[in-house]
């Protein structure tokens, strides 16, 4: 996994997500430290001439912001952790960006619940897809929610990747076809945590990404 998920005070949820990781190490343990130092030494992305790969979502104007205040490998600071933790800080959305990917809040009283039953306002969208343009469109979550038709208002686009882009983060459906999300940029997390199958890309260079190239076990149609 590429990147570092920071547990800001006040989270409750976010340490509830890693409530069974704390209680085996024991927080701030020595092996906890063990962990977070090994999480330090990870790149938030991997860059070549012909391919990039990157937690949940390539943001050329957030990557930017950040290039600064990183470690030589693309690799963060405590210091930067500690920006990027808190809202308000230069780096949170950059960080918030790259490995959670474009969220956009819902109309006032809209909201949903995610698979941990937590209430939601706000709505992950399908960034490698500029077409996409109202929040029912755009979402990516959960299946069965009632996401509103109305139009994303003041949606900022993100330019196409330069070159082919691979990333996780987003849990698709276990029995989802295997196909590239668009023509340069493929997810290969199929929730392999939760039953799913265990995905790869096979890339010989190839700048337009094509569903045969994919691979499974246990195998998962294409298309």
């Amino acid at each position: 996994m590429l990147g570092l998920l920071v547990i800001a005070p006040g989270t409750r949820r976010t340490a509830k997500q890693h409530e069974a990781f704390l209680a085996e190490v024991g927080e701030g343990s020595e092996e906890h430290r063990k962990w977070v130092k090994w999480l330090l030494e990870l790149p938030l992305w991997i860059e070549e001439a012909n391919f990039r790969v990157v937690h949940a979502c390539w943001s050329p104007i957030h990557v930017n912001v950040l290039r600064p205040h990183l470690q030589e490998g693309e690799r963060l600071t405590p210091e930067a952790i500690c920006n990027g933790a808190h809202k308000g800080g230069l780096l949170h959305a950059p960080l918030e960006t790259l490995l959670k990917g474009v969220e956009v809040a819902l109309p006032s009283g809209a909201h949903f619940r995610d698979k941990g039953g937590d209430v939601r306002n706000e709505i992950r969208t399908q960034w490698w897809n500029p077409r996409l343009t109202t929040y029912r469109d755009a979402y990516i979550g959960p299946d069965g929610v009632d996401i509103p038709s109305d139009r994303i208002p003041d949606l900022a686009i993100l330019p196409e990747p330069d070159r082919p882009t691979f990333i996780g983060h987003y849990w698709l459906a276990a029995d989802a076809p295997l196909r590239p999300r668009s023509r340069r940029v493929a997810c290969v997390d199929y929730s392999v945590a939760n039953q799913g199958p265990l995905v790869a890309y096979r890339f010989d260079g190839e700048q337009e990404l094509t569903a045969d190239k994919f691979v499974a076990w246990p195998q998962r149609p294409k298309s």
